[in-house]
């Protein structure tokens, strides 16, 4: 990873970049044998610019050309010196760990970080430290985790179908896998190595709001709200994957005597018992979680709302919001979506757009909503049921999609789309700027002419794309996918889904992911770059189904999965990504089916 870091020092100001560093780097002294990073006696050709050399406890900036700026006296602001970092608070990767409290130092030295030593998470206290597989420092910047917040968003759906969160076990060994909500624990299970977990969780009817049927009544409760301790909490002493499932299928067979899809909508639905309204996600792990976010999500109508749900990892995290659009005001939030709230753990903040507005139009969009916490919190984003792309278009479904950290976001993305039983199946593509002054490109132009784009600006909205492409900025940037109502898709397949664009800066060579075993069809885009050999399940995927993106370098795979296989590993020697999605009658699912969550944005000011 990059580490960003100034620091003031005799000469200037320098911006130290630790590039592919651990610790420190390797150093000779001038008579060509090894030196500690301690060492008065450097040859200062090994020094790169922009790091330092330690002498004791002065900080030596490296200027290149074998020269050193002017020397730093790290005691004087109560600092020690850690090459390449310069004066640190801390030396890099140094832990404690006393009465259940880990502590480390972060790996650029600029601040210690605490933690709790969770004994559900396999967590032992150690003088030296906190040990086990789970613990912040043992866990790579990435999906893969042991702490994880499923919580229930705006759904109409009949609560008959179930709420879910599915578990893939990455590691080599058993998962002990614990659910809690609150103090209350819910369920114990395990998972072995390679396998799944399905686990039905009950609704939390505050955050989902009340069941309807096709026929759409308005959201119920339809007012932000703070819902105490209205998120699950799923802990494993191994490194696992969750996805979230709202709900977890989209058709209960035979239909239950209280299904209420049928004659209560005009015209009906037939005797079938369908959920009309299903959405998945990707959930990130805690460790990976910031307090920087930029939103998207969906329109309102008069009878189904869009929504964001923060939910806290630690108590006393206070939220501020920077709102878009028009919301429904509570619990703090004013109705241009601006205020402060304070959330304990497993705490919800449902923030929800305003919903009154003309039949048949689209109303407030609250997209572009910034939030920023003073603790690590989880950002669901979606719509209770959106129709996609008109707000005519048969027939709304749920959507979400777990927001990435600003931290993650970059400046180039591949997007394609999704797969159809006929070709081709149109999706709409918003791009939403955290920085004024945005420029974007497309690759291949027929996409789009180029375009500057603000974070005062509406999401910059491309609709019925049936081509796969590039885009890229000199700015950091968000992109989201929709999968389209199926009476706007010429095969007919699917309805509305959300899914985030994975930065290509965190594509990675190897994912455990997950397809529902409850859909008709399966599908994964795969995207590498082009020659790349890939292999899915153990075959190495055609290099003829793969196809150009643009000229960029970079081509697309959609490859439709077996049915009834729900775990699925994939790999390659280069990195590349995936979007994973699904189809069933009136419904569809999709979201990114793992990457790496580096921090390789500084978010801009709040």
């Amino acid at each position: 990873m990059i580490w960003l870091r100034w620091l003031a020092v005799g000469m200037g100001t320098f911006l130290v970049a630790a590039s592919a560093c651990s610790g420190d780097p390797e150093v000779t002294k001038s008579d060509g044998t090894g030196g500690a990073s301690g060492d008065a006696g450097f040859d200062s050709a090994a020094c790169t610019m922009g790091q330092f050399v330690c002498d004791g406890d002065t900080a030596k900036p490296c200027l290149g050309s074998g020269k050193f700026g002017d020397p730093v006296d790290c005691k004087a602001t109560g600092e020690i010196c850690a090459a390449p970092f310069g004066c640190v608070v801390c030396a890099p990767t140094q832990q404690s760990c006393e009465g259940g409290v880990g502590k480390y130092c972060k790996d650029d030295g600029s601040a210690w970080e605490t933690f709790e030593c969770d004994a559900a998470q396999g967590m032992k206290c150690e003088p030296t430290g906190c040990t086990g597989a789970c613990t912040p420092p043992s866990l790579s910047h990435s999906y893969l985790g042991c702490d994880y917040f499923p919580t229930v968003t705006l759904n109409p759906v009949w609560s008959g179908f179930e709420f879910a969160v599915a578990v893939a076990n990455a590691g080599k060994g058993t998962a002990n896998i614990v659910v809690t909500r609150g103090t209350t624990e819910v369920k114990k299970t395990t998972v072995a190595a390679g396998k799944l977990e399905v686990i039905t969780l009950p609704w939390v009817p505050e955050l989902k709001g009340g069941d309807v049927d096709a026929c759409q009544l308005p959201p119920d409760p339809g007012v932000t709200r703070v819902v105490k301790g209205g998120a699950y909490r799923v802990r494993t002493d191994q490194p696992v994957t969750v996805y979230q499932f709202s709900p977890l299928k989209y058709e209960v067979n035979p239909a239950p005597s209280d299904c209420p899809i049928g004659s209560k909508c005009p015209g009906g639905f037939g005797s079938d018992c369908l959920a009309f309204s299903n959405d998945a996600t990707l959930l990130l792990p805690a460790t990976t979680l910031t307090g920087n976010y930029t939103t998207v999500a969906w329109p309102s109508a008069p009878d189904r709302a869009g929504f964001v749900a923060v939910t806290a990892t630690r108590d006393g995290t206070e939220v501020q919001l920077l709102g878009k659009g028009q919301f429904a005001a509570g619990a703090g939030v004013d109705a241009s979506g601006n205020g402060k709230v304070t959330l304990n753990r497993g705490d919800v903040l449902e923030v929800i757009a305003r919903h009154d507005g003309p039949a048949g139009q689209y109303g407030a969009d609250i997209s572009g909503t910034r939030l920023k916490a003073s603790h690590p919190v989880q950002v669901i984003a979606g719509h209770s049921c959106a129709n996609i792309p008109a707000p005519t278009t048969d027939a709304c479904d749920h959507i979400e999609h777990s927001m990435l950290p600003i931290e993650t976001l970059g400046k180039e993305y591949y997007v394609t789309f999704p797969a159809a039983l006929a070709s081709q199946s149109p999706h709409v593509v918003r791009i939403v700027a955290i920085e004024p002054n945005t420029k974007l490109s497309f690759d291949p132009p027929s996409i789009s002419s180029d375009k500057t784009l603000s974070p005062s600006d509406p999401p910059l909205e491309l609709s019925g794309v049936t081509g796969d492409f590039k885009v890229s900025s000199d700015k950091a940037f968000m992109v989201a996918q929709y999968m389209q109502g199926q009476a706007s898709v010429p095969s007919g397949s699917g309805d509305p889904s959300l899914a985030l664009s994975v930065p290509a800066a965190q594509f990675r060579k190897q994912y455990l992911f997950i397809a529902s075993a409850t859909y008709d069809t399966n599908f994964v885009n795969v995207i590498a770059k082009a020659g790349t050999a890939v292999t899915l399940d153990g075959a190495a995927i055609p290099a003829s189904s793969f196809t150009a993106i643009g000229s960029s370098g970079f081509s697309v795979a959609r490859v439709e999965l077996p049915i009834g296989s729900e775990v699925h590993s994939i790999d390659s020697s280069g990195v590349f990504g995936i979007m994973v999605y699904g189809y069933g009658r009136y419904t569809s699912y999709m979201y990114a089916g793992g990457l790496d969550l580096q921090p390789i944005t500084i978010p801009p000011v709040f």
